[in-house]
């Protein structure tokens, strides 16, 4: 398992987070999704066999929230 952290200015409410969740957690390989809109922070654990620090980035540049 590794863990990847973020830094998310885009991410400054509890619906963000919900989605960010949502987004993160349907992607294969991954484990345990943390975000908090306070810190705007995202941090994800995933198998990476399954899925890639640069897949997981993509993912969130393309959601707007990076």
């Amino acid at each position: 398992m590794e863990t990847k952290a973020f830094e998310a200015p885009a991410l400054y409410g509890d619906h963000h987070v919900s989605e960010v969740q949502r987004i993160l957690k349907a992607l294969p390989g991954v484990e345990e999704v943390y975000a908090s809109s306070a810190f705007q922070a995202i941090e994800v654990t995933f198998d990476e066999t399954k899925t890639s620090a640069d897949e997981l980035t993509a993912c969130l540049e393309e959601a707007g929230y990076l």
